[in-house]
């Protein structure tokens, strides 16, 4: 029996235009149409909406999409390690925390030696976390200033360069949180104004950081615990009482 789009609509507290809107970004699986051209919605329709629901406070729509491309076509294990893969890169952003407290707090209260050792960026990566494609890029858009090196043309870095890239992986998330968007330009003029002996404002930074990762902790536990339960129900074919 179809079930009506407005019935699913109240379930879920949304309007039938962003299940539709949900239908055109591929999270059902195709919605067949009765002769005058109304949607025949079932109830494992209800389902994919019901987990993508869950899933949109931490994964995008697009992120979403893939994973259900997946679960429709039955690799589960699949879709499940796509997800592991979100929950891996969030771990790294949390490694990546720890050694912003580590260089720009506490390294505030310690003798710098005035000797400055170069790195390489491999090197720089490792004792970032930040991977080298975004110190490229970084170091390509002027944010920050690599020498070179006159064997091999390869970039140069000193420890110096540890606090700043770090620094601008947490301006970043500043610039992400006020404006929506990654924007250079912003971090650019964040970084012209920045006092690195400023503690409180750095603390500050820091904490938001903290905050903003463990409630995307949450809320991706919350939606690859929806989505476990959809492969469940699409394994065992077993979509009853949704609705």
């Amino acid at each position: 029996m179809a079930i009506r789009p407005v019935d699913i609509a109240r379930k879920l507290n949304i309007s039938t235009t962003t299940l539709r809107k949900y239908e055109e970004f591929g999270l059902t699986p195709p919605v067949p149409r009765s002769e005058s051209g109304y949607r025949l919605y079932s109830q494992e329709h209800v389902a994919y909406f019901i987990c993508a629901r869950e899933m949109i406070p931490a994964f995008t729509m697009k992120e979403i999409a893939k994973i259900f491309e997946e679960v429709m076509a039955k690799r589960i294990e699949k879709a499940l390690w796509m997800v592991n893969k979100s929950q891996a890169k969030l771990h790294s952003e949390k490694l990546i925390l720890g050694k912003m407290v580590k260089n720009l707090l506490n390294a505030n209260n310690k003798h710098v030696s005035k000797i400055q050792y170069k790195l390489t960026i491999n090197e720089l990566s490792k004792e970032t976390g930040i991977p080298i494609t975004t110190i490229r890029y970084w170091d390509k858009v002027g944010l920050i200033s690599a020498s070179r090196s006159k064997n091999n043309n390869y970039r140069l870095f000193t420890q110096e360069h540890i606090k700043q890239v770090l620094l601008i992986y947490a301006l970043k998330y500043t610039v992400y949180s006020k404006y929506g968007r990654y924007s250079i330009e912003k971090i650019r003029q964040n970084l012209e104004t920045f006092d690195y002996a400023d503690v409180n404002r750095i603390t500050t930074i820091i904490d938001n950081i903290e905050t903003y990762l463990s409630q995307i902790n949450r809320a991706q536990i919350s939606g690859i615990s929806a989505l476990y339960r959809l492969c469940v129900q699409v394994e065992t074919n077993n979509f009853d009482n949704l609705v």
